[in-house]
């Protein structure tokens, strides 16, 4: 069985990326990671007390969004288990990715993105960062993907 990790980070892009995940787990009989980082380093400053506050409800908030993808793919029969992990985004995917050698990434593009030939905007060069990092083929889940199935 094949693993697909799915970034989750909040908004459209992220309904587009979990349906994505689903639907790749389905074709391909793998189950899924449903992955979310928490970093509130650029809202407050680190150990102090707003720091601790934020990062505790950053926490709760992500470890819901995860969790309702999670329900989500087992509602359509597919395996999938949750992630959560503090710090920077860029270091904590690469870490995983690493360490578990999925069979490919799944990032949600931010609302306003679009698909561009060259490759230029700022969620495909994240992208193709990561895929020469850690070796793991990312692809990338627009939000009018999700909305097109949306009726």
């Amino acid at each position: 069985m094949g693993v697909i990790v799915c970034a989750i980070r909040g908004g459209q892009g992220s309904l587009a990326v979990r349906r994505r995940a689903v639907t790749q787990a389905r074709e391909t009989d793998s189950r899924i990671v449903f992955f979310s980082v928490v970093d509130s380093s650029a809202l407050a400053e680190p150990g102090s007390p707003l720091d601790e506050a934020l990062c505790a409800e950053l926490l709760w908030m992500n470890r819901v969004l995860v969790g309702i993808a999670r329900q989500h793919a087992l509602n359509e029969h597919v395996e999938a288990e949750v992630v959560v992990r503090k710090g920077r985004f860029h270091d904590e995917i690469v870490a995983y990715l690493q360490q578990e050698k999925p069979d490919m990434l799944l990032l949600g593009a931010p609302r306003g993105t679009t698909a561009n030939v060259f490759g230029d905007d700022a969620v495909e060069a994240f992208a193709r960062t990561l895929q020469l990092e850690t070796g793991v083929r990312v692809e990338i889940a627009r939000p009018e993907e999700a909305t097109a199935q949306v009726l």
